[in-house]
């Protein structure tokens, strides 16, 4: 996969300019350095919280660890494969206990083994020396501070699938096999298995190689064993009468939707988001670098155009170029919903399509090397200070400096409930309740809707309702700035007007209320229901 072209496009030994005079090790480890480095604001921030789907998945990971069950699917869905994330997880959880660091640094792990075979596969076309810098500035983009530790949803099984893929059909042809084919095949099956938001980016790559071998065998084994590992796991884990309960396929407005769509790539590029919610962006930093690259993403679109029309063919480029339109087409077309999340493939096709660009421009003397480095620089720059902004990052609410951290919060309100001897508990907020699980260590049981990702804590709350244990109702309060919490009394579900003692309604530092002694006649009224 290297540039070429008949009108002074580089050839593979130009765009090669550097050999491999740094040992590869060398570059693995600083890139890994460079990966925790910049995370450790979040870690280290008082701002730091484990969302509902990150407890959910580590919920499945002390299962794991416990010897209690294997789930090959996220809790409550029959797609977004999970045992690369959980098995992370445990190992994390086996070696340094269960919490919400823990949690995410073996998301940040998983997320850097990716980045490794990124760089690795980008050294295949670019040379290593600068396949580093390409990825140290996609470590540093904001599209990943957040994500890069996100367990749960398959994203970080993807991203890493994805680079590993990309990785191995880029290999020397030289002893190749059809095993390399057959691996590929599956580990296309795990991208599908666990976010299939991937495919649309990597399948052009693929299928390039592919061609280039005209090996029809090949071909047949890579579709085969893709197909076949697919449908192996979904036949084996999904019984034929379970209903499909994953996202519905299709833009029925796809005009209409363009606008949606230019916001959704603006917001992504910040990686301030959380689910369909925009979120503040940290910093100046953060938003500088959303409008630089929203900026890049058009610019790499009209050079494309421009070596169409001139004949300066690329094919590095061309096909870098072919995966991020694909990209963007299919989560334009397929979906409907506008999730900034939905377009994180795109980060890792864009950073290296922009830097094969600068370095085609630079080769053909059209833009100094300086100003390749200059530009290089003030990326990283940015990313740094960007880093830093992050760790203000809250997707529930914004606090203010010298305020509680999350992690006392919740402890506040685990230490209430002990001292009223309450151990299960109905929670207004469906995040909420998974959170106040892994929180306590599954001390505290808790449910929200009748059936919820896990129905044994569901029968273990209601049973305990049944039998007359006091139970207690705990959500954020409708002043607290958690999202959906703006219409009053969204959050509380005006729980303060259906008890005749309002007063006893305990709250930790306006974010979260706790009222203990509730039955199933206010549960009902709160909008609580029940299987039987």
């Amino acid at each position: 996969m290297a540039a070429d072209g008949a009108s002074g496009s580089p050839t593979p030994g130009r765009l090669r300019t550097r050999s491999l005079q740094t040992p590869a090790w060398i570059y693995v480890v600083s890139l890994a350095a460079i990966c925790a480095v910049s995370r450790l604001p979040q870690l280290r921030s008082p701002n730091l919280l484990a969302d509902g789907d990150e407890c959910v998945l580590g919920l499945m990971a002390k299962h794991v660890l416990q010897g209690k069950e294997f789930p090959i699917f996220f809790y409550g869905q029959h797609y977004a494969f999970s045992p690369v994330e959980t098995l992370v997880s445990a190992f994390t959880f086996l070696l340094a206990g269960v919490g919400p660091v823990q949690l995410k640094l073996a998301g940040l792990a998983l997320w850097s083994v990716g980045i490794v075979f990124l760089f690795l596969a980008l050294s295949r076309t670019i040379g290593a020396f600068r396949a580093f810098w390409t990825t140290v500035v996609l470590v540093l983009n904001p599209a990943w501070f957040v994500w890069s530790m996100r367990m749960g949803g398959g994203y970080l099984t993807a991203f890493t699938a994805s680079s590993v893929l990309v990785w191995l059909v880029l290999r020397d042809r030289a002893g190749e096999t059809a095993w390399r084919w057959r691996v590929a095949g599956g580990l296309t099956a795990v991208i599908y298995l666990a976010q299939p938001l991937w495919l649309p980016g990597v399948l052009p790559i693929v299928g390039v190689m592919l061609a280039r071998r005209r090996r029809l065998p090949w071909i047949l084994d890579y579709v085969s064993v893709a197909v076949a590992a697919a449908l192996v796991v979904k036949i084996g884990t999904v019984a034929p009468d379970q209903p499909w309960n994953g996202p519905t396929a299709g833009n029925p407005a796809l005009i209409a939707s363009l606008p949606a769509v230019g916001r959704q790539i603006y917001q992504a590029l910040t990686g301030a988001h959380y689910l369909y919610w925009a979120i503040d962006p940290p910093g100046p930093a953060t938003i500088a670098l959303a409008i630089a690259w929203s900026g890049l993403l058009a610019a790499v679109v009209l050079v494309q155009l421009y070596r169409l029309l001139t004949r300066r063919y690329s094919s590095l480029s061309l096909l870098l170029c072919a995966s991020v339109a694909s990209t963007l087409v299919a989560e334009w077309v397929l979906l409907a919903a506008r999730d900034a999340r939905y377009l994180l493939p795109l980060t890792g096709l864009l950073v290296p399509l922009a830097g094969v660009e600068l370095l085609d421009l630079s080769d053909r003397l059209r833009v100094p090397k300086p100003a390749v480095y200059a530009l290089t620089a003030v990326m990283v720059v940015l990313g740094s200070l960007s880093a830093r902004e992050f760790s203000a990052f809250n997707f529930l609410w914004t606090n203010p400096p010298r305020r509680l951290s999350e992690a006392s919060r919740l402890q506040q309100v685990f230490k209430y409930l002990s001292a009223g001897d309450v151990r299960r508990v109905f929670s207004k907020n469906g995040m909420l309740d998974t959170q106040l699980t892994f929180y306590s260590n599954e001390r505290v049981i808790s449910r929200t809707d009748p059936i919820g990702k896990y129905p044994p804590y569901v029968r273990e709350v209601d049973r305990a309702l049944a039998e007359g244990e006091t139970v207690a109702v705990v959500g954020y309060t409708n002043q607290s700035g958690a999202p959906g919490c703006w219409n009053v009394p969204i959050c509380t579900g005006g729980i303060e007007s259906q008890i005749r003692n309002p007063e006893s309604i305990f709250t930790v530092d306006d974010k979260y209320f706790v009222y203990i002694g509730a039955n199933r006649d206010l549960l009902t009224r709160l909008g609580f229901q029940f299987g039987d």
